[in-house]
């Protein structure tokens, strides 16, 4: 049989409230609670005209039909044949012929006189090819000549006709010489409205829908002393007053604009106020409601944007088309004017952030889950895909591969209807300096920390605890002690680096148990933040320390224990030059490129219970590497009360000292550190200049952290940063390593010593490493090679020095060893003279003479 029409078959008010619990009516629709899940709050709607529903709860949504099949658990056939058979209707019977709906049908529905649309609206009786009967509404032009139209098959029933898209244009534009005559002019949403207006006798124009509004259209009300928008009780009604007034504002409209709603005279708009109240009250109602119509600024329209939900971290403008509060997100059906739910979860954009250094665009996202706010930062190439922005599901959002492509329809229309109220915000991946001269954490109010969730432990880790005068009262005590002080300064030394143009370092302080190394880092960790959650230790890997490097940048790295890492020498110092360096590794992107490479300029304080280099370790850890060997602390409860002040007052006098660098300026800085620097060259000769350096460099921070955090006059911070340097530089020049070179020359006189029968005993039993004649060791370069290997030194590398040194024979062709006869066979060489080889050249340069050396004075 031919489909009955339930719209008049049925009184959706009645049969609703049959299954539902707390109905509550007003004018057209009913709300209650949801009857398909446990609903405490009603969330479920219904629009009573037409029978559809949606919960804006569980977003269940649908027509009548749909809402019994969800009830009973059947099939939609099945339900549809129950509801007729409830109401008597025999579904073997056809449905009585097509109804009819004619301009008389619509003048009786709006209560206007037929012949006055017909001659006024121009409005006539149309039909479909199949016969569908329909209301034919022409749109004119300013020229008078017809445009588009819209077919109205009957109540809430709309269809475009042919050509109509991207033709749209305000419905009454015909009348526009009217508008100008009365100087006024009323915007509302859709034909029956403005026709109502027309009728009660004010000029208006009708808007083909709450979000189509074109800026371009604004050029047409040009002339027009007062606009009035209309503005709807419902979200639909603030789409269309946003999108309007926005469009003016984008126009350059120069006329009055002011806002109402017929909501104030308790009806959705003028057609229904009109249906209520009749001609001549409807007219005093109106006169009364544009009396009281609020102005608008069109210049401060983004000042206070509406609200959609309460506590939402950003307010925005609903989307043309799109629809979202505490149900979800919702896009408006163009053919029926209803919400369709497409997620349960809010999802909103917050910022649109670029990255300094690449410029590199991401988008923050914000939703709501579990009645709480939560964001994150995405590249925008994953949140604008549908295949990838199901991420938000392991989010919590209520974001599938079904509705993945209409979520990302709202986001891309939400972030162009807001693009200006989302601005754009530079961010960072690191702490430390930033470009004009801002600092992380604390002095770069206007940046974004972008990091990968995996990070957020470390950047928690900078914050606040206690009091800054706590915290100085905790460490002046121990200031007195130069090993402590100078720990806590070297802290303060990192920010420093980048000013002064300073290379890294390592501050390495070791020694016996408990005395306090752990605590003495703690407490100048504390200047930044909590030293705890700060602190890494010698167990971490590789990778692991460069990532941390490069995040905390210009920032001290605490790195505690060097025990943790056993007797793996060869890796340790890998670490040692890793960090030194400054520069990570670089690495390939899955897309055929480079990763981001990190770079840092840091200080950094490590402990240990011995040292961090062995007698054959390079020479360049020793000069990266400042050894401060002793306790910290004058006695074990000393320390053990430090474990715990260091994270009770933490986090103050970092930034604090920060903002004395910025106020001071980089200039002052650097003429007061070449001042420091020629004192602690007097100190420390040129023996070592990377350790000068690093000492003047923590002698710098010393005197300004006294003047800015401990409040010492200039003078005495002068006196007490000088007294702390020559402690340690003295502690520094008697823990001196020698030139690995120097080390390897050392091992190779003690190897042949150790086996002298193998050089001079001819009837030794065993192998033979060679000869010595005339103050000359002859040995083969193979033994000689695997001698120095197993000792750990490079043989390439020592030979090179030897004969730089003139310690070794080189052969005419320049090779480091000669042709000797060896066991009764002519053998290739390393010659080695002895007395050089005992008493090698000081590396500054210099040798000791005797009264018999010939001087040239």
């Amino acid at each position: 049989m031919d489909k009955v029409n339930l719209d008049e078959l049925l009184n959706y008010k009645e049969e609703y409230s049959k299954f539902v619990q707390k109905p509550e009516y007003k004018k057209e629709r009913m709300t209650s609670l949801c009857p398909f899940h446990d609903d405490r709050k009603p969330s479920f709607s219904v629009d009573l005209k037409t029978g559809k529903f949606v919960c804006f709860a569980c977003g269940k949504a649908g027509n009548y039909v749909s809402f019994r099949a969800e009830l009973d658990g059947c099939s939609n056939a099945d339900a549809y044949k129950r509801i007729l058979r409830e109401h008597g209707v025999d579904e073997t019977k056809k449905e009585p012929a097509r109804q009819n709906y004619t301009v008389d049908d619509y003048a009786k529905e709006k209560n206007l006189p037929a012949d006055w649309l017909r001659m006024v609206c121009s409005l006539e009786d149309g039909k479909e090819k199949d016969g569908t009967p329909y209301v034919k509404i022409p749109y004119f032009g300013e020229d008078g000549k017809p445009k588009v139209t819209r077919k109205r098959m009957g109540p809430h029933k709309f269809k475009w006709g042919f050509g109509s898209a991207g033709n749209m244009l305000p419905y009454g534009l015909w009348r526009k010489e009217g508008l100008e005559i009365a100087g006024s002019c009323i915007l509302v949403e859709g034909e029956s409205d403005a026709q109502t207006l027309w009728f009660l006798g004010y000029p208006a124009l009708g808007i083909p829908g709450a979000s189509t509004f074109k800026p371009e259209w604004a050029k047409s009300l040009k002339g027009i002393e007062t606009l009035y928008i209309h503005k709807e009780p419902d979200q639909g009604g603030q789409t269309f007053l946003d999108k309007v007034a926005h469009a003016l504002k984008d126009a350059g409209f120069d006329g009055g604009v002011k806002t109402f709603s017929c909501a104030d005279g308790g009806q959705k708009d003028p057609s229904a106020l009109y249906l209520d109240l009749g001609k001549e009250a409807a007219q005093d109602k109106l006169e009364e409601l544009l009396a009281a119509a609020q102005p608008l600024d069109l210049e401060h329209l983004d000042d206070a944007l509406p609200v959609a939900i309460e506590g939402a971290p950003k307010n925005l403008r609903q989307p043309p088309g799109w629809q979202y509060g505490e149900f979800g997100i919702s896009r408006i059906d163009e053919k029926t004017e209803q919400l369709v739910c497409v997620c349960r979860t809010p999802i909103i954009l917050t910022k649109r952030l670029k990255k300094t250094d690449t410029g590199e665009e991401k988008i923050e996202v914000a939703w709501k889950r579990d009645g709480r706010w939560h964001d994150a930062i995405f590249p925008r190439s994953m949140i604008f895909q549908s295949r990838s922005i199901t991420v938000l599901a392991d989010k919590g959002c209520t974001v599938t591969s079904e509705n993945a492509k209409q979520v990302v329809r709202f986001l891309g229309a939400l972030e162009q209807e807001n693009i200006d109220a989302l601005g754009l915000q530079e961010s960072t991946s690191t702490f430390g300096w930033q470009s004009n001269h801002r600092f992380l954490p604390g002095h770069a109010p206007d940046m974004v920390l972008d990091i990968e969730p995996s990070m957020t432990r470390w950047a928690t880790a900078y914050c606040k605890n206690g009091t800054l005068e706590d915290w100085v009262a905790s460490m002046t005590p121990h200031r007195s002690r130069p090993r402590f002080r100078f720990i806590l300064a070297a802290s303060f030394a990192a920010p420093l680096l980048a000013i002064i143009k300073q290379r890294i370092f390592f501050v390495y302080n070791w020694g016996g148990s408990r005395g306090g190394k752990t605590a003495a880092l703690k407490a100048a960790l504390s200047a930044w933040g909590d030293p705890e959650r700060l602190m890494a230790n010698f167990n971490a890997t590789q990778v692991a320390l460069e990532r941390m490097a490069g995040f905390y940048c210009d920032l001290p790295l605490g790195i505690d224990e060097r025990q943790l890492a056993g007797n793996k020498q060869e890796g340790l110092e890998k670490i040692v030059y890793m960090l030194a360096n400054g520069t990570g590794r670089s690495r390939g992107s899955k897309d055929g490129g480079l990763q981001e490479l990190r770079t840092w300029r840091s200080v950094i304080l490590a402990t240990g219970e011995e040292p961090i280099g062995k007698a054959n370790s390079q020479t360049g850890v020793s000069t990266r590497v400042l050894e401060v060997v002793g306790a910290p602390f004058e006695d074990e409860t000393s320390a053990s009360d430090m474990h715990q002040q260091a994270a009770l007052n933490c986090g103050w006098a970092g930034p604090a000292f920060i903002q004395y660098i910025l106020d001071m300026g980089d200039s002052a800085i650097i003429d007061e550190y070449s001042e420091v620097l020629e004192r602690i060259r007097a100190l420390m000769g040129t023996r070592n200049g990377s350790h000068t350096a690093a000492v003047a460099t923590v002698t710098l921070a010393d005197q300004m952290l006294s003047r800015c955090i401990f409040h010492e006059d200039a003078d005495t911070a002068l006196m007490e940063a000088q007294h702390m340097a020559n402690c340690i530089t003295a502690g520094i020049q008697e823990q001196e390593q020698p030139d690995v070179n120097e080390q390897a020359a050392q091992y190779i006189s003690d190897w042949i010593s150790a086996n002298a029968n193998s050089f001079t005993d001819t009837n030794a039993i065993g192998q033979r490493y060679g000869s010595i004649e005339d103050g000359t060791a002859f040995i083969l370069p193979t033994i000689l090679r695997e001698a120095l290997e197993k000792g750990g030194f490079s043989y390439r590398k020592t030979m090179n020095w030897l004969a730089e040194n003139d310690i070794i024979q080189i052969d005419p062709h320049g090779k480091y060893q000669v042709q000797r006869w060896f066991g009764n066979r002519n053998c290739r060489m390393v010659a080695i003279d002895m007395e050089a080889l005992q008493n090698p050249p000081d590396p500054a340069g210099f040798r000791e003479i005797t009264d018999k050396d010939d001087l040239p004075f």
